[in-house]
């Protein structure tokens, strides 16, 4: 299937704010959707409430606070993660996603208006020249799912490329990479692939590329000159699931080890309110706990047993940086003996 034929199946319509209606994004995505209508509007409350859903796009510029910290877990450790929201919503339709917990999807929104975020990232990254800068997009929607029509992250690698502390990431469960391979200019651009085995994804994932689709886009994007990160997240106690994820753990090893920014581990964890949209999930008939910060997470010995399972693997396999996604410092000390900030090779991760 062709993008064009994805989207068309996934989009239906978009509103545009007035005020951005000139702005090349907006201009490309009128070419690249060509049979959908496009709406002029002055605010979103001149959507139609049959509109508000997720075939709707929102074209707008971006109404707060344009680079944040990642907001973390109470009670967990974080990565010192800043986040850059692009794009906010997510169709693909993935169970587990716990966005379902806090966000209202409808419609898809997207912030097309790039150019004073990448002036704040430039700001932020001259006031501590020194100190890698890490920044994502994924955070509330998927980095690459739209961005073969609006291309904004090749505008944020282009211009971040000459800052050499500035490591820009797009996290992503598609393999839609091609729009991005021949800019000329990667700097430290990161593209994250979200991973788990095919059988999960399949029952799981929803509309996501397949993995082995995405880990061709990853082989792709390391060729083009792309560093790459990988992501277990979340991973789930499936049977027969120490199988199924040595062997996709394993196919990494045709990745460059030093072309690999970083690999993280997080295991399923869910909030009350996700809790009763995914109650006939399979999945849930395992044994979790309420941590700290309210989500449900399995016991603390099994995430321990299975990280050091996990990590074992991926250790005989390729050594890169590896760290656990939003956990207690129980569990750090536990399964590598030690918290991030006293494993040299997160120093650059977890400064």
């Amino acid at each position: 299937m062709s993008l064009k034929s994805f989207y068309k199946r996934l989009i239906k319509r978009a509103y545009v704010q007035r005020s951005v209606a000139g702005l090349h994004p907006v201009t490309r995505a009128r070419e690249f959707l060509d049979t959908i209508p496009f709406v002029v509007i002055d605010s979103p409350a001149e959507i139609p409430s049959e509109h508000l859903c997720g075939t709707t796009l929102y074209l707008c510029s971006h109404p707060g606070q344009r680079v944040a910290l990642c907001p973390g877990s109470r009670g967990h450790l974080c990565c010192n993660y800043h986040t850059v929201d692009l794009y906010s919503g997510c169709t693909m339709g993935c169970t587990y996603c716990i966005m379902q917990s806090y966000l209202n999807f409808s419609p898809v929104t997207v912030y097309v208006d790039a150019g004073t975020t990448i002036e704040k990232i430039a700001l932020l990254a001259a006031e501590r020249p020194t100190e890698p800068l890490r920044i994502g997009t994924g955070e509330i929607g998927d980095s690459l799912l739209f961005d073969p029509i609006f291309e904004l992250s090749a505008q944020f690698i282009g211009e971040l490329a000459g800052l050499s502390n500035v490591h820009f990431e797009m996290k992503t469960k598609t393999s839609f990479v091609n729009h991005v391979l021949d800019i000329p200019q990667k700097g430290n651009a990161i593209i994250g692939f979200s991973l788990n085995p095919a059988e999960i994804g399949r029952l799981e994932e929803g509309i996501t590329s397949p993995v082995a689709a995405r880990i061709r886009a990853a082989q792709r994007a390391v060729s083009a000159g792309y560093r790459l990160s990988f992501h277990f997240d979340p991973v789930f106690r499936v049977a027969g699931w120490e199988a199924l994820y040595k062997e996709l753990i394993t196919s990494l090893g045709q990745f460059p080890k030093e072309r690999i920014a970083w690999i993280s581990f997080g295991t399923i964890r869910y909030t009350s309110h996700l809790r009763e949209k995914i109650s006939s999930r399979p999945y849930l008939y395992d044994e979790f706990v309420q941590s700290k910060d309210g989500k449900f997470r399995y016991l603390q010995k099994t995430r321990v047993e299975m990280y050091r399972k996990l990590i074992g693997w991926l250790w005989e396999t390729l050594d890169a940086p590896t760290y656990l996604c939003m956990e207690s410092e129980a569990v750090w000390r536990r399964v590598f003996g030690r918290l991030p900030h006293e494993i040299p090779e997160l120093h650059g991760i977890f400064a």
